[in-house]
């Protein structure tokens, strides 16, 4: 069984097909996903917090310091989250693909990451709507206070927004783990095309050979 299922992973796949089979992939196995990664999920949920509260709860011209720490957070996460997946089994190995086989197929590789990134703002749209309304609301009351009124949020609408950005944050992990997947697939694609390729090659080279050494025969 575990063979077959190693089969379908590792084969050839057109872009649209990788794309379509990695989130169908992650989807059907979600529990299992979540079972291995919801410690790394929560790690990233702080960090997105902490991200997310430098230019809104303390100052604006932290901005740039909290777009940092998300981006730094989203590449550790995953980064970890495939090595963990891979250590688990439930990301097979695939035979190591060099620098060469990923610029000669670039285009498959640019359109997988454009159409997921596509779907991930989409998502994160979504799953950040509470987050961006308490920002929106925090940036009004101080903009509110430097203009000279008075402050018109209560206090505890610093730990209520502290508390969205931590779900929304929770929710942007699994949003980026969705490409995991397509681009699981798209690497599996790719290797075993190479692979075929240097079968071809060496076939190739064999008949060849032999044709030459018919021709020059004694």
């Amino acid at each position: 069984m575990e063979k077959e299922d190693k089969d379908i992973l590792l084969k050839i796949r057109s872009s649209r097909a990788c794309i379509r089979d990695g989130y169908r992939m992650f989807t059907e196995n979600f529990r299992r996903i979540f079972r291995h990664t919801w410690p790394l999920a929560i790690g990233f949920a702080v960090l997105s917090a902490v991200a997310s509260a430098l230019p809104v709860l303390v100052s604006p011209t932290l901005t740039f310091a909290g777009l940092l720490v998300e981006t730094v957070a989203v590449i550790v996460l995953l980064w970890l989250a495939n090595k963990v997946l891979h250590k688990r089994g439930f990301l097979e190995k695939t035979p190591k693909v060099g620098l060469k086989p990923w610029l000669r197929h670039l285009g498959m590789v640019l359109l997988v990451v454009i159409v997921c990134l596509v779907i991930v703002s989409i998502l994160i749209m979504f799953t950040s709507l509470p987050a961006v309304i308490m920002m929106a609301a925090n940036w009004e009351s101080q903009m509110g206070v430097i203009n000279g009124d008075p402050v018109g949020m209560p206090d505890y609408v610093m730990w209520l927004s502290i508390g969205a950005f931590l779900i929304a944050g929770f929710l942007r992990a699994y949003v980026w783990l969705t490409v995991l997947c397509p681009l699981y697939l798209t690497k599996a694609s790719i290797a075993m095309q190479e692979k075929e390729r240097e079968e071809f090659n060496q076939k190739t080279n064999t008949k060849n050979n032999e044709e030459k050494a018919i021709v020059y025969r004694p």
